[in-house]
């Protein structure tokens, strides 16, 4: 099971083109992805190394109640709750093959979805997803097969400026996920996406116990809060088990940047 890094999915309520206006005001360049017609939404776009931040928001409700695609459902769930990092997305060059294979060890998967979106310029860019049925509070991820190669969609991308050239350099190491079982949580995936156990440790400092997976270049830490006085137990209290933080390498600022109820570092 070969998957890499493609995008981190941040739910918000307003105008995508906000998020693209704070991450200008912090000095770097997003830009406006387009429109999911089929799906009621819409999203825009920051991309660091050869993976993006999608900023997706509902732009049609009625349509978008419709949906049948379980990302538009959870959008639309979790935005009751207010905003916030929603969903992890992997790539992956065979996703025939990859169904078979979690279909192998128990999982239930949804039919693959064609999706597709209208771009700025007109232009429409095409891929395959793939989603895993989910009884837990904490989502797994899920699954693109993009219609270009790799390397053609990321000379299109630099072609049409939707890159920043500071950002090429850099990368999304990790994303900071609150679960009620770190230790739990990390084995399963390790288990089922080939993933490899790094670490397990206290932090005293933040009154947590993580579990570290590496998928390749990129970590998922699995954070646990050790009492009611972490930070972490407000997360889990008013959302549930969902990602809350990304870290990039290098980093963006000496600061933190707060923006949609999600920190970046």
């Amino acid at each position: 099971m070969k998957l890499a890094l493609d995008h981190i999915v941040h739910f918000i309520q307003q105008h995508p083109n906000v998020a693209v206006e704070e991450w200008v005001r912090h000095g770097f360049h997003a830009v406006m992805g387009g429109s999911h017609e089929k799906w009621g939404t819409y999203n825009s776009l920051l991309y660091v190394g050869d993976a993006y931040i999608e900023y997706l928001a509902i732009e049609n409700a009625e349509i978008a109640a419709k949906s049948n695609n379980p990302l538009i459902s959870q959008l639309i769930k979790d935005l009751t709750i207010g905003e916030g990092i929603g969903q992890i997305c992997f790539r992956t060059n065979n996703m025939l093959d990859l169904k078979v294979e979690l279909e192998n060890k128990g999982c239930e998967t949804y039919p693959i979805f064609n999706g597709s979106r209208k771009r700025q310029d007109g232009s429409t860019i095409r891929w395959k997803m793939l989603f895993i049925k989910n009884s837990s509070s904490l989502p797994y991820p899920f699954f693109i097969e993009w219609e270009q190669e790799d390397s053609v969609r990321m000379k299109e991308l630099k072609e049409l400026a939707y890159l920043d050239d500071r950002l090429v350099m850099h990368s999304i190491f990790s994303i900071q996920v609150a679960v009620n079982d770190c230790q739990s949580a990390a084995k399963h995936w390790a288990k089922l996406f080939h993933f490899t156990l790094t670490d397990i440790y206290i932090d005293e400092r933040s009154s947590l116990k993580k579990a570290i997976l590496k998928a390749g270049s990129f970590e998922i830490h699995f954070c646990q809060p050790l009492n009611e006085d972490s930070p972490l137990h407000n997360i889990l209290y008013k959302k549930g088990e969902r990602p809350f933080e990304i870290n990039f390498a290098p980093v963006l600022d000496v600061n933190s940047i707060f923006l949609f109820s999600a920190e970046y570092n």
